[in-house]
Parts: C-alpha cells; structure tokens; sequence
C-alpha cells in the first residue's frame, strides 16, 4: 500500500475506477454490445443466406440454360427432320406428277395417232372414191368416142361389175 501511496494513486478512487468499469463494462455488453453482436450475426445470417440464395438461383440458370440448349436442339433437329420428311414427300410428289403428265402425254399422243390413222384411212377411201369417179366418167368419155353401142354397153357392164368388187 506504501507503495501505491507513494506513488499517487488513490486506492479508493481506483477501486471505484474498476467498479466502474465493471459496471460500464457490464452494461455496455448487455445493453449496446450483444444487440450489436445479434445484429452483425443477424446481418451475416442474411448475407449468408442470399449468397446461397444466389448460388441456387445461377445453377438453377445454369439448368435452365442447358434445358434450352436442349430443347433448342432437340427442336432443330425435329424440324430438320420435318424438312427432310417434306422434301422427300415433294420429291415422291414431283415423281408422281412427272409420271402422271407422261401418262397423260401417251395416251393423248396415241389417242391423236389413232385419230390421224382413222383420217388418213378415211381420207384414202374418199380419194378411191373421187378416182374412181374420175376414171369411170374418163372411161365413159373415151368409150362413147371409140367404141359402138353394143361394146359400150358391155364395157361398162365390166366396168361396173370390177368397181362393185373393189373395196375402200
């Protein structure tokens, strides 16, 4: 004590100093320092949270991102199909259209070579027809002048007997 006395310090006024301190101390934690505490693990709770918050949301992107890929995928190569699929059917189409007009052609280029075979045939039988007017009335002609009356007769009996027998 001697010791502290000489070298000015109040014992009293020490003591009084810690209990003071103590009870600053005391009242500081419970009052200001572990609501402070509560409130900076409160607020690291949160921040905690909403980088686990994030975390799930950016994965959660990531999934969706690659389901879209997928998808987007999946859709391209759909179509593409579809798109072959209708070429194809197209193509076959094309094929059946050409082959159907081919038809067509045939049977319209053999119906008119007919048709033209039955022309040409009818034309020749009018054509034996006037010629062989033509020959009769130059044959008549040409036997009133040379022949009599009784040759003539028998002359186009023959005549007429050769005529009957031909066919158009």
């Amino acid at each position: 004590m001697e010791l502290i006395d000489k070298l000015g310090i109040d014992l009293q006024l020490l003591i009084a100093q810690v209990v003071n301190f103590f009870i600053l101390l005391f009242i500081l934690t419970k009052l200001v320092y572990k609501p402070i505490l509560n409130l900076l693990d409160k607020r690291k709770k949160m921040i905690e949270k909403n980088v686990e918050d994030t975390q799930r949301i950016e994965e959660r992107l990531e999934k969706l991102e690659e389901e879209k890929t997928k998808i987007l995928s999946e859709a391209s190569s759909k179509a593409m199909e579809v798109i072959e699929v209708a070429k194809k059917e197209a193509e076959e189409e094309k094929q059946q259209t050409l082959a159907n007009a081919k038809k067509e052609i045939s049977s319209l280029a053999e119906r008119y070579r007919s048709q033209l075979q039955d022309e040409k045939a009818q034309m020749m039988n009018e054509i034996k027809g006037e010629l062989a007017e033509i020959i009769i009335k130059s044959s008549e002609k040409i036997i009133k002048k040379e022949f009599s009356g009784d040759d003539q007769k028998r002359l186009e009996g023959a005549i007429s007997k050769e005529l009957t027998s031909i066919k158009y």
